[in-house]
């Protein structure tokens, strides 16, 4: 009997050093608790107007929410500065929907990040994008959009060693922690050295682009192609233009001409880049046409050359 009485204490004694370790150790603390406790410390400092105290609290989710990302995704996570994009996380009820929209319920975010990060793992487009880019050192960029449809934004940028990014981004709702997007296709590669951006969201494209040996090249046929090279003519164009605004006169009707020439060269690039992205719906390019040809007449020649070509 006293040999069982001393077992019954030796376990109890094993049980209390075991509960005081994880008490005095906090990254044994589960991650939703974890990261529940230092966001609501954030906006406690942020209302207290403690920059010292929010930007200590800010580094520290970071911290969390990487290795989070890491464990949930299988990559080499790390997180630029721009946590105060995001951080503190308002609570839902404290977030306002976007004017002229429907009302939407819209929840908290800090405590379901773990599990908006495992739904994104299991998703198609997540998984082949991983299965390219997971030699890379990868950016978690977050981004709160609750004010539009309840979603929390995970944007995933691959980063090359000679200055070339590859960027795909998924939506997850905030109160069904579900993926919004896991079936709408989304790349952006970026080149540092060209300033060159191009992205689409054409799934063909998309796929065409992870089945490529470069790091991130979006392939095109020979006609897309060609409408955007005079895509990028015309961005070079409009920066060009824009930077005038610096000379000319300031008054009314300079500034009208001036913005409109500017909407003019916004609308080529946008009709270019429906058709370099393959917009499956065409009537969307007719619209936008439309608007060009009652705002400014006929397209440029040198465009519906190119567009005439397609036929």
């Amino acid at each position: 009997m006293k040999t069982e009485h001393g077992v019954i204490i030796a376990v109890g004694i094993l049980v209390l050093i075991s509960l005081g370790f994880i008490a005095s150790n906090p990254d044994s603390t589960p991650y939703e608790t974890a990261l529940t406790q230092i966001n609501e410390k954030g906006i406690e400092a942020e209302k207290a107007e403690d920059d010292a105290k929010l930007n200590e609290h800010a580094m520290q989710i970071q911290e969390k929410i990487t290795k989070i990302a890491s464990d949930s995704l299988g990559l080499h996570i790390f997180m630029g500065d721009a946590y105060r994009s995001y951080f503190p996380l308002a609570k839902g009820s404290d977030v306002e929907i976007q004017e002229g929209r429907d009302s939407f319920q819209i929840c908290n975010v800090a405590e379901n990040i773990p599990a908006h990060l495992q739904e994104i793992s299991k998703t198609e487009k997540f998984k082949l994008f991983a299965a390219k880019y997971s030699s890379y050192p990868i950016e978690l960029n977050l981004q709160d959009e609750r004010w539009s449809e309840s979603l929390f934004h995970y944007g995933l940028i691959a980063n090359s060693p000679d200055g070339k990014t590859a960027l795909t981004m998924f939506h997850v709702n905030s109160c069904t922690n579900q993926v919004t997007d896991s079936e709408r296709y989304f790349l952006s590669c970026h080149d540092d050295a060209t300033h060159k951006i191009f992205g689409t969201i054409n799934k063909d494209d998309v796929l065409a682009s992870l089945n490529h040996p470069d790091f991130c090249t979006i392939p095109l046929d020979s006609w897309r192609q060609s409408v955007y090279d005079y895509n990028q003519k015309i961005h070079e164009q409009q920066t060009k233009y824009f930077q005038t605004i610096e000379v000319i006169e300031q008054n009314h009707e300079s500034l009208s001409a001036w913005d409109l020439e500017h909407r003019r060269f916004g609308l080529l690039r946008d009709i270019s880049s429906m058709y370099v992205m393959g917009i499956d719906n065409e009537e969307d390019i007719e619209d936008k046409i439309k608007q060009y040809n009652a705002l400014f007449g006929s397209l440029p020649e040198e465009f519906l050359q190119i567009l005439e070509a397609r036929k």
